[in-house]
């Protein structure tokens, strides 16, 4: 038999191939964690592990999901607790006023008035609390601004101030048009109630920002959309609930104008059911002319007529006091009752952030459940793979060093 130096080579080189091929194999276990590659290692236990590591990264992305929904919820409870902290105030100089007022003082009525203005910009601008350019209060819209506020005069007359609410808004459908929905807020000087007219416009823009439609809105069609506005819903699939029923699923929206009602858009979707549109949009207009944004604007309106009183000495001072007397006294009678719905709000905001926080903890023992099925079905012991990979490179690098003195060798040919 011939042994010729060809043959030492090619058995080297098997076993050289081996090696490597044995040390990749070993690193990757190290470095994924998985102790079978491909499936043809083990079928079971490989697609066994592939259905865990979906499950797992399904339970990891609504994770992540419901970290950005909780800091969303954050903005609105602190959104709902600084329009809080403004109508405490304007309650206590309420008070103030009606007392100094009532005592013949009539000096601080101008700096209250200014103060109460000044705070129901504050309200306005409080509803335009914005997370990661998501306005919280917006509903389903993320990139309009939502609510303004414009102060005016009815007729040029003094007497006769207005505070208009401004609610823009792209419905779902329509991202090339912004409909605003203009809710006037005014004062009867006779009989001290609030009158609330709707109107507003729709202007549709192409993709260079041109106007190419632009319509006026009656009374009646600007309420059709403030009540579709408020019915809109932001349903999530966070762990909880089933997709076939939607609502088991939780409703993460909340709008500016559900908050200042205090008519979430289940409770006005029951409405609609049970009693007609109709029914839903007279508690719409009730609700609102008794939120923050009408109260504190008939405050600021009967001061105002006041103080132009007093200072033009006109002849119904007497009778512009009574009805600012009157609508004070009115005003003072219904806050506690319009602060106690922005505090329920604020109530079901933070049910709905614990609500996720228990989701959380759960999709975590979900994971870590998952995990540990994982590790048992398809992953490798670490002590043991890092153990066996120093072993199988020491092997390999004793092998490099005797090829290398295989090459160094003279040739032998051995003949039997």
């Amino acid at each position: 038999m011939r042994i010729t130096s060809a043959t030492y080579y090619k058995e080297y080189a098997k076993s050289v191939q081996q090696l490597h091929s044995d040390l990749n194999t070993t690193m990757q276990q190290v470095e994924t964690g998985r102790k079978y590659s491909s499936a043809k290692e083990s079928p079971l236990a490989y697609y066994s592990g592939k259905k865990l590591d979906n499950l797992y990264n399904d339970a990891d992305a609504k994770d992540s999901i419901i970290s950005s929904v909780k800091n969303r919820l954050y903005q609105q409870e602190q959104g709902a607790l600084a329009i809080q902290s403004d109508m405490r105030t304007i309650n206590k100089n309420l008070i103030y006023m009606q007392t100094d007022t009532a005592n013949g003082r009539f000096t601080n009525v101008e700096t209250y008035t200014k103060d109460f203005e000044q705070r129901l910009q504050s309200i306005a601008n409080t509803m335009n609390f914005a997370y990661e350019n998501f306005y919280v209060f917006g509903g389903n819209d993320e990139t309009t601004v939502p609510f303004t506020l414009d102060p005016g005069i009815e007729n040029g007359d003094a007497d006769n101030p207005s505070y208009t609410l401004n609610f823009s808004h792209k419905f779902p459908g329509e991202s090339d048009t912004v409909t605003t929905m203009s809710m006037k807020f005014t004062l009867d000087a006779d009989t001290g109630e609030i009158q609330l007219d709707y109107s507003g416009k729709r202007v549709t823009r192409d993709v260079d920002g041109q106007v190419t439609h632009e319509e006026n809105l009656d009374s009646d069609t600007s309420l059709n959309y403030i009540l579709r506005a408020m019915e809109e819903e932001g349903r999530m699939s966070l762990g909880y609930g089933s997709l076939e029923n939607r609502e088991t699923l939780p409703d993460t929206f909340t709008g500016g104008l559900n908050m200042l009602t205090d008519i979430s858009a289940d409770g006005l979707k029951a409405l609609v059911k049970k009693s007609g549109e109709s029914a839903a949009k007279d508690e719409i207009t009730r609700k609102l002319k008794e939120c923050p944004i009408a109260l504190t604007s008939k405050a600021i309106i009967t001061s105002t007529r006041l103080i132009n009183a007093k200072t033009r000495h006109s002849d119904d001072e007497r009778q512009v006091k009574d009805n600012y007397t009157r609508d004070i006294g009115d005003v003072i009678g219904k806050w506690d009752e319009c602060e106690q719905r922005i505090s329920n709000t604020y109530r079901q905001l933070g049910m709905k952030q614990a609500f996720l926080e228990d989701t959380q903890t759960k999709l975590g023992i979900v994971k870590d459940t998952l995990q540990k099925q994982y590790d048992d079905t398809l992953g490798v012991d670490q002590y043991q793979a890092i153990t066996k990979m120093y072993s199988q490179q020491y092997a390999y690098q004793a092998a490099l060093k005797v090829g290398s003195n295989l090459m160094q060798s003279s040739l032998f040919d051995f003949v039997k």
